[in-house]
Parts: C-alpha cells; sequence; structure tokens
C-alpha cells in the first residue's frame, strides 16, 4: 500500500504525465484564489465577456435573444453591458435546449446531465468535459487539509459501486483509491458494505449530499462501528445546520465543512477551514444575488442566486436563475482567499409554506430557525399537510434543555402563521431523505390555492 509522501509524489507525477492540462490549472488556481479585489473584479469582467461573444457567435439562442435585447459584442467592453443582459430561467433552457447548444459540442466534449427533479420536473442540460471541474474540487479539498492524491469516500447519485467500475476508477487514478456509495440505494446492507470499503481505502475524504451522510452517520452510531477517521467531510445539496455539523464531528472525528454546487455547474463556493461563509470560486463563476427587479443586492438582502459558468462552452449558461436564495456575507475572510463570501444558503425559491387565506410564508430563514440553539435538534423538517396543517418534525439534539427550546419554535411558526393552521411538534428517531438529499419543507399544499 502506498501512503503519504509517496503517494503524493507518485499522483504528481502521474498528472504532469497523463494530465498535464489539470497539472498545470491547479496551480494556477492556487494563485488566483488570493488577486486582490481589482484584478479580480478585472479577471471576472473579461471572462464574462469573453464567454457572452462566444455565445453570441457559436448559440443561435444567445445570437438571436441578445440581438432583440439590443445588445452589440462591443458593447460588452463596458461592465455595466453585462448587468443588462436578460436573465436565463429553467423554463428558458427546457423550451430551447437544442438552441443554446453551441456549434463546439461534439460527442468527445459533451457530458449529459439532468437535475435531480426534487423541487420540480428534471432540466437536462450539457456540460463541457474540457472545463477540468474536479481541479476545484481539488482545491477546495485543500483548503480543508486534503490533498489531491488522498483518498475519498463518495456518496453520490450513480457512484461507480459494482466491480469493474471500481476498478476502472481506481486504475486511472491510482495511486488515489475511493470507495462508493450510490445515494439511491442506501439500506443497511448497501451500508455495512460501504464501511467495508472504507476499512480498506481509510479515506481522508468523505463527501456526499447531506441527508445521505447523516443517514451514514446515524447507521455509524447505532451499530457502534469503529471506523478510521478522514480529515474532513464535505457536505453538499442543502442547508446544513450547526447542530448536524456538530453531530457529523462527533461520529466521524472530523470537521464537516458545507460546499455548494449544482447539476448544471458544479463547484460554485465552499468553506474554508474556517467554516465563516462560503468563498465563491469567482475565476470560474460569476455569481450575482438578485432581488424580484433583478437588481443586485447587497451584504445581508437575500435574493436570488444567478450565475455564469465561464467554462462550459458546448452549452453556455449565461445569467441563469439557480432557483436558490442566499445572501452576501459582510467582509473578508482572513484565511487568505480573497474570493467574496456567501452566507450558508437559504433555501430554495419553491420552499413554501401555503395558508387557507391564499397567503404565502416564504421558507427563506426556516433552515435555520434552530440556529440559536445549536444542539438542540440533531435534524428537522416542517411538513404541510392538504389540509394546510402542519408539523414539525425534530431528530432531539444533546442539549439538557431541548425539549423546552423545540416546544418554544413550535410556539414561534404557529405566531408565523397567524393561527391559519395548527402547528403540531413530533419528536422522531430518524427523518429519511430523499435520494441522499435532504429537505426542510415538504408541502402536499398544491399551489392552486385551498382544495375544493
Amino acid at each position: 500500500m502506498v501512503y503519504g509522501a509517496l503517494r503524493n509524489q507518485l499522483f504528481e507525477a502521474k498528472l504532469r504525465l497523463v494530465r498535464g492540462a489539470e497539472f498545470a490549472e491547479l496551480r494556477a488556481l492556487a494563485e488566483g484564489e488570493r488577486l486582490d479585489a481589482e484584478r479580480l473584479r478585472s479577471l471576472q469582467q473579461a471572462r464574462a465577456a469573453a464567454i457572452v461573444r462566444f455565445a453570441m457567435a457559436h448559440t443561435a439562442y444567445y445570437r438571436e435573444r441578445y440581438a432583440k435585447a439590443g445588445i452589440d459584442p462591443r458593447d460588452l467592453a463596458h461592465p455595466q453591458a453585462f448587468e443588462s443582459l436578460p436573465v436565463l430561467e429553467r423554463a428558458d433552457v427546457r423550451e430551447h435546449f437544442e438552441r443554446i447548444r453551441s456549434d463546439e459540442a461534439t460527442p468527445a466534449n459533451v457530458q449529459r446531465a439532468v437535475t435531480g427533479g426534487t423541487t420540480g420536473e428534471p432540466l437536462r442540460v450539457l456540460r463541457d468535459n474540457r472545463a477540468n471541474h474536479r481541479t476545484l474540487g481539488w482545491r477546495l479539498h485543500r483548503w480543508w487539509g486534503v490533498e489531491p492524491s488522498d483518498n475519498k469516500a463518495v456518496i453520490w447519485r450513480d457512484a461507480a459501486t459494482d466491480f469493474w467500475k471500481t476498478l476502472r476508477h481506481d486504475a486511472l487514478w491510482w495511486p488515489t483509491r475511493s470507495v462508493q456509495m450510490d445515494a439511491n440505494r442506501i439500506d443497511a446492507r448497501t451500508t455495512a458494505r460501504f464501511l467495508d470499503g472504507w476499512e480498506r481505502v481509510r479515506p481522508a475524504l468523505l463527501t456526499g449530499y447531506v441527508g445521505a451522510v447523516i443517514a451514514l452517520a446515524e447507521f455509524v452510531k447505532q451499530s457502534g462501528r469503529a471506523i478510521p477517521p478522514p480529515k474532513a467531510v464535505g457536505l453538499t445539496s442543502a442547508p446544513v445546520t450547526p447542530g448536524q455539523k456538530q453531530f457529523l464531528r462527533e461520529v466521524f472525528g472530523a470537521p464537516a465543512y458545507d460546499h455548494y454546487q449544482c447539476v448544471e455547474s458544479p463547484m460554485l463556493a465552499g468553506e474554508c477551514a474556517r467554516s465563516d461563509g462560503l468563498h465563491v470560486f469567482a475565476d470560474s463563476r460569476l455569481v450575482e444575488i438578485l432581488d424580484a427587479d433583478g437588481r443586485a443586492v447587497g451584504p445581508g438582502e437575500t435574493g436570488n442566486v444567478v450565475i455564469t459558468d465561464f467554462r462550459n462552452r458546448v452549452f453556455p449558461l449565461i445569467r441563469y436563475r439557480l432557483g436558490d436564495l442566499a445572501r452576501w456575507k459582510e467582509g473578508s475572510c482572513p484565511c487568505g482567499v480573497t474570493f467574496p463570501l456567501l452566507e450558508p444558503i437559504r433555501g430554495r425559491t419553491t420552499d413554501v409554506l401555503r395558508l387557507p387565506s391564499g397567503a404565502v410564508v416564504a421558507g427563506v430563514g426556516m433552515c435555520a430557525i434552530f440556529h440559536p440553539w445549536p444542539d438542540a435538534v440533531r435534524q428537522f423538517q416542517l411538513r404541510q399537510e392538504a389540509d394546510y396543517s402542519l408539523t414539525l418534525q425534530c431528530v432531539r439534539g444533546r442539549d439538557p434543555n431541548a425539549d423546552g427550546i423545540m416546544r418554544l419554535v413550535a410556539d414561534r411558526l404557529r405566531a408565523r402563521m397567524g393561527g391559519e393552521v395548527p402547528v403540531r411538534l413530533e419528536v422522531v428517531d430518524v427523518i429519511h431523505h430523499d435520494r441522499g438529499k435532504q429537505h426542510f419543507i415538504v408541502s402536499k399544499v398544491a399551489s392552486g390555492g385551498p382544495p375544493a
């Protein structure tokens, strides 16, 4: 078995020889994360203008849409011109899929991807295989003390779990080894097999969907099984509560870090070792937060996340509204990374509670209702039935006052609902995930109003 420094040297040598472009890019990314504000702003403006010019020249959709909006490629010399571009909606992508595909797209450089559909109808997109998203992940993992050559444990949808796929993956990335579990198939048998692989591989990093990683931690705790601790646990796909981070640290013996990514554009932002905000990967993506009128919001104001991927030339996504809600964090991070900071993602625009009067209560901030008491619950979920009634489900935490805190939060929810609907508190042993993902709000109320 290859260990430590020797494995790092072998991995780097192989990367230089076989994947030279990725090796060079990893070094460039390390330099880019410490650019001063003016240089970073200039870099973003240049790359934003470049992807717009490319899209206008190589896709029918952007060429026609921007022409109708009166946009001329020469206008992009002025930074304000980018902010005037129309926002791309999910409905636009669904309707104009073929016309958004660029003339550079070929079977060799395209990877098809489909969103999970947990917030509505799944959406098809294309990824650019030349974009090297992997290097962004390596940079992020280094912030957590994990090297690209370190062994990894992964819980993901459609992960490589059969013998031949695992063998091929390990041969491709030798001397790094991995153990993987499919988030679509998490049960006692697959979890036990995953942990058997864990003991062989001894991963430095566990990464996966929040709900799936929590489910694994529950299994480890209940089984009493001792496993070698990783260096870090990486979480994505949903907001993470302080209580969950603490629970994972207790079970795995390693800090848990949040990172933000999506099917449409992998690796948007992530926490550094300080865990005090998510650094936007501003050298590769442009993230905007806009209010309902399309204007940029300032720190502390919640708005819609709109992204531009500088790297995807087969299916350009320019000013694309993700459907997530977020807000900028004030100030800079002492870690030295100069990228702008996001506060933890505050939920989806589709996360709402509906009242019999027709009023809609936005779910913004619902994931933070227990933040003042991080040890009161390990997990919670708001479930709304078709009759509008609400159930606050909680997995009790270690706080000795947990029961009183849960009752207090339930009372606050009743007040927020204006007394229109009953709110019931239910303490449970486990809250089940949806194919590895967790949801803070699950509603059976139709959007059209009260049931007939």
